[in-house]
């Protein structure tokens, strides 16, 4: 028998870089514009309105009815924020710490997103304490970033408190104190932070601060793990590897390992199917009619050889490259789910080589034909470097299957002063 693994130890820490997110509740931007005409949104934008531009900048953003580009949504983001909007000032912010549709620099990137948090928002401030805390330039300054968070905090972010958390039990930019970081993630934990949940599991399992309970760990790993946090996946794991708070089990253990980890098979689930569509039957002579049509150029044709094909063995590499070749013919001409499906083969290394550029450009391409590809991209975009998302947008957009409007020139608001 394999020996067990060794226990797990690190903490989840908030990232360096603010990854793009869905967009919440807007607390200073109305959200009508969202829903308007884009014609007329692009006229109220361009004639400086700057809740318009603000929601033109998200449509870019999150590629809603539009081809998702960064770049373009920050040209429209910096001329809403130098209007003293919150939240274009956070998002450009966040964009210029990430790297995202801006240049890296920790400079500007903290210029806005003190614009930003100096209106008090908590979702706003905690951004600020995030690049405080580990700056784009690589620069760390926790004691800065210590109150910001507790000022998220009181205001009842969760986020703010585990990151608080955080800073406490390792003594970081505050004075050590386990006592005030247990408080700090149980409050977060009870409010369904992951996050906190899985250091506060750790706690358990190290006795720190609190009394060694593994069975509480165990269902603090779990709760975790059923949000999609990886790294709770592989504590888990090591529990069950250990036979720590629940029975022994090698293949349960090694079933978290790999669901912590990356790529592997698709299940047949995991494809899209064109709903306007009827499934194909699989005798050989509708098959055949199939291939007949597909390889005289019809795409509803090759795109249905390419799902029955991964229906039929989702996980086998030679099934998966002719389903490959099917979903590229479909999708180069136009279909969506066609696209979808070659940018999960792409993800996945299956059938294709690994590539998470040509993926996120296919889920990008998906996206405009009105598929809803966003927990896809941005499951996928926490996998790449900046690089790699604009690259992939900017071959999303020299497409030839795609057009977008021109985006605004950089810079062509009038500047205002910072508030």
């Amino acid at each position: 028998m394999r020996a067990a693994r060794p226990l797990a130890i690190a903490l989840i820490l908030a990232g360096a870089a603010l990854a793009p997110l869905p967009a919440r509740a807007q607390t200073t931007a109305p959200t009508t514009g969202q829903t308007a005409d884009p014609a007329a949104l692009t006229a109220r934008a361009e004639s400086g309105e700057a809740a318009a531009q603000y929601a033109l900048a998200e449509r870019y953003h999150h590629g809603d009815g539009v081809l998702q580009n960064y770049a373009r949504a920050a040209d429209w983001y910096e001329r809403a924020a130098r209007q003293g909007l919150a939240e274009a000032q956070n998002r450009l912010g966040q964009y210029y710490h990430s790297g995202l549709g801006r240049a890296i620099d920790q400079t500007e990137a903290l210029r806005w997103l003190r614009a930003a948090a100096e209106q008090g928002d908590p979702e706003h401030l905690f951004n600020l304490a995030m690049a405080l805390e580990n700056g784009a330039d690589g620069s760390q300054d926790p004691a800065a970033a210590a109150p910001t968070y507790a000022a998220a905090a009181d205001q009842g972010h969760v986020g703010a408190m585990t990151s608080l958390g955080v800073l406490y039990q390792n003594g970081t930019g505050v004075a050590q104190d386990f006592a005030r970081a247990l408080a700090l993630y149980e409050r977060a934990a009870a409010a369904g932070d992951a996050r906190a949940q899985n250091n506060l599991g750790l706690m358990y399992v190290r006795g720190t601060g609190i009394g060694q309970d593994y069975a509480r760990a165990v269902a603090l790993f779990q709760a975790a793990t059923d949000q999609g946090l990886r790294t709770a996946m592989t504590n888990l794991g090591v529990m069950y590897a250990n036979g720590f708070g629940v029975p022994h089990d090698e293949a349960r253990a090694e079933a978290l390992y790999r669901a912590g980890g990356q790529g592997g098979a698709a299940p047949a689930s995991a494809f899209t199917f064109d709903p306007r569509l009827v499934p194909p039957t699989t005798d050989p002579d509708s098959l055949a009619a199939l291939e007949s049509s597909a390889r005289a150029g019809d795409p509803v044709a090759a795109f249905l050889l390419g799902w029955v094909l991964s229906q039929q063995a989702p996980g086998d590499p030679v099934v998966m490259r002719q389903a490959a070749d099917w979903f590229r013919q479909a999708a180069d001409r136009g279909h969506g789910a066609a696209m979808a499906n070659l940018g999960l083969l792409y993800q996945l290394g299956l059938g294709l080589p690994q590539d998470y550029m040509l993926a996120q450009m296919w889920l990008t391409l998906a996206q405009a034909t009105g598929l809803d590809t966003g927990a896809a991209r941005h499951a996928l975009s926490a996998r790449m470097t900046p690089k790699q998302i604009n690259t992939a947008q900017a071959r999303a957009a020299a497409h030839p299957r795609t057009s977008t409007p021109k985006p605004p020139p950089h810079g062509a608001a009038k500047p205002m002063e910072l508030p």
